[in-house]
């Protein structure tokens, strides 16, 4: 029964893989692709960041020059509905 549906699994695994590039999410392109179009201000680990505003979930305002003295990880993720 289990190697019933581990190849099952596989299958549709399979078949995901060569239907994707057909659809508006594999159409994106790859991570490359991604990464040139995005601009680069060349600010490397250790330096400090440019001030910049950030819109918080809550829809209040914050700056990086409200945070200065602490350390911030900013995480970035791209969205799947662009």
């Amino acid at each position: 029964m289990v190697r019933i549906v581990v190849s099952v699994a596989i299958g549709l695994f399979l078949v995901l893989d060569l239907a994707l590039p057909y659809t508006a999410l594999g159409r994106r392109g790859n991570e490359i692709q991604l990464r040139m179009e995005v601009p680069v201000d060349g600010v490397k680990l250790g330096e400090r960041f440019p001030d910049q505003s950030f819109t918080t979930l809550d829809g209040d305002t914050l700056r990086l020059s409200d945070l200065r003295g602490h350390r911030v990880l900013l995480t970035f993720e791209r969205s799947v509905d662009w």
